[in-house]
């Protein structure tokens, strides 16, 4: 199983738990039974909120800086919308190299990642989380949990998710963003070479390599028919 780590507020965790007491101490776990009496306008809002939070605590680059109006061009030939969702992105000062995404359209790229990659190596990573977004993978990693943890952390949920099922959507949100690239004219190679460079997949998660190196040959795969 692969614990994936989603920071929320104690309102999400009302959402979630249903509690009454917002000084009442929430319980460790949610079942699947709880996981699904959500609805996807429930999720929707946990994930707005959550993006709400991350943004709080977050050093973001204000729109003059130069990474902010990077990611701003790079943006320009990609979807503005998905799914009726307007997509907003904000560029966070952290020196990891990561970005993410959330169901109603927040797309967060750390200072670091731009800092390591080139235009269409980024360009590469925003579609590969629209791709996300388009395909309501964080719908589905919520209703697939066995069950939601509450860690002692008083904002932090803890979403187990099977390997597999990890993977697989790794793998489609690569397929969508090379579709994607491709239709808009971009260089899709880009997909490539910023999982070469990204050191966050052998250094953080070393079980993750192998799959890695999957979703590289897949791509290039693609490529070779293209």
């Amino acid at each position: 199983m692969k614990n994936i780590i989603l920071l929320f507020s104690c309102l999400l965790m009302l959402m979630v738990c249903g509690c009454q007491n917002q000084n009442k101490i929430p319980p460790t776990r949610v079942s699947s039974e709880q996981i699904k009496q959500l609805s996807d306008n429930d999720i929707f809002a946990i994930s707005q909120q959550a993006c709400v939070e991350n943004d709080k605590r977050a050093i973001i680059a204000p729109d003059y800086n130069f990474l902010s109006k990077r990611l701003s061009n790079l943006t320009q030939n990609l979807p503005q919308k998905i799914n009726n969702i307007e997509l907003n992105y904000q560029v966070y000062f952290d020196s990891e190299p990561n970005a993410w995404s959330t169901v109603n359209g927040c797309i967060r790229i750390n200072s670091g990642l731009m800092t390591l990659l080139e235009d269409n190596e980024l360009q590469a990573v925003i579609a590969h989380e629209q791709a996300h977004i388009a395909l309501k993978h964080g719908i589905s990693m919520i209703r697939q949990a066995p069950y939601i943890e509450i860690t002692d952390k008083a904002s932090e949920l803890v979403i187990v998710v099977k390997e597999e099922t990890s993977q697989q959507f790794e793998i489609e949100a690569d397929n969508y963003a090379f579709d994607l690239l491709v239709s808009k004219n971009l260089d899709a190679i880009g997909l490539v070479n910023m999982l070469i460079k990204m050191p966050i997949h052998a250094k953080n998660q070393p079980t993750s390599h192998p799959t890695t190196m999957k979703r590289i040959a897949n791509i290039t795969d693609r490529l070779s028919h293209h």
